[in-house]
């Protein structure tokens, strides 16, 4: 009766614990640059050494828009274009988006806050 007591513990013990574990699943681990901002129409972006990063001010804030390669053409295109597939007017780290030049698609990978005067700075250099 003892042994059959202490089964029965340990049943309802694991019973517990699973059915924990289904209610509350661990979150993924978010990925660094992979948040996404709701575009302005208040919009200037700093296209100078734009290789692998341009800075973008969106309405009162700022960012440095980071590229998974190359994005030579970001500095010559005439239109730049923020495109993010099934999210109009976003933009998204983490590969979501992409910045659409005259003649080429470039991998947003993070998109990374910093202040006015940083964003001031950077676009004098």
């Amino acid at each position: 009766m003892k042994n059959l007591f202490t089964i029965g513990l340990l049943a309802a013990a694991c019973l517990a614990g699973a059915a924990s574990a289904q209610t509350a699943p661990a979150a993924p681990a978010a990925q660094p640059g992979s948040d996404c901002i709701a575009l302005s129409s208040d919009q200037q972006v700093v296209r100078k050494d734009a290789d692998r990063s341009i800075l973008l001010r969106n309405g009162s804030d700022h960012y440095i828009v980071r590229f998974a390669n190359s994005c030579g053409s970001a500095s010559t295109s005439k239109k730049l274009k923020f495109v993010t597939p099934g999210r109009e007017d976003q933009l998204c780290g983490a590969r979501a988006s992409k910045l659409r030049t005259d003649t080429q698609f470039c991998d947003v990978t993070a998109l990374e806050p910093i202040t006015a005067d940083a964003f001031a700075s950077r676009a004098r250099r």
